[in-house]
């Protein structure tokens, strides 16, 4: 087994995982916002934790989630100049795009760690827990989303290499 099967053994891993988190943390919004309205409107008093929780729960499912959006190539994007490329130079326009996406990756990442181990923390009013949570999403939905950059550009050289031009063909 080679390293590019090794990786996507990997990538197949983060997203099963990334999957059932966002499966999971959709469930746990669902249930505290159906709650909440339950609260608020049948018993007339309303739970001071339950928008905290359903936000943090968003957001931790946006930075999660999109590794999923990475590892199809469904961010949006513009596509018109690859599509108007011959045939024999997408392969670079798609490998260039995915490049520059990964440094953006690297960038947020860093900066999210930079956040993340920072001192500039609140305690949330409601849950009690430190902000430093919250921000953790950002490096991590970055770290995971490099990692499977990484494996789609390793999979775009070795059919460059390959000369497989028709899988370029369908920019996705």
């Amino acid at each position: 087994m080679n390293l590019l099967d090794r990786l996507g053994l990997l990538v197949d891993g983060i997203e099963a995982v990334a999957r059932a988190a966002v499966l999971g943390l959709t469930l746990v919004v669902l249930l505290v916002m159906l709650a909440q309205v339950f609260f608020r409107y049948v018993l007339n008093s309303s739970l001071q934790w339950s928008e905290e929780l359903a936000v943090w729960g968003m957001v931790w499912m946006v930075f999660v989630g999109s590794v999923l959006l990475v590892r199809r190539s469904e961010h949006i994007s513009i596509t018109t100049l690859v599509r108007l490329a011959p045939l024999p130079v997408r392969p670079y326009l798609v490998i260039f795009n995915r490049a520059a996406g990964l440094v953006f990756l690297a960038i947020v990442g860093w900066y999210g760690f930079e956040v993340f181990g920072g001192t500039f923390h609140a305690k949330s009013p409601s849950i009690g827990l430190s902000t430093r949570w919250i921000k953790l999403a950002i490096p991590v939905g970055a770290v995971l989303m490099a990692v499977v950059a990484v494996h789609a550009i390793a999979d775009d050289l070795r059919r460059l290499a390959n000369r497989d031009f028709a899988s370029f063909g369908e920019v996705d």
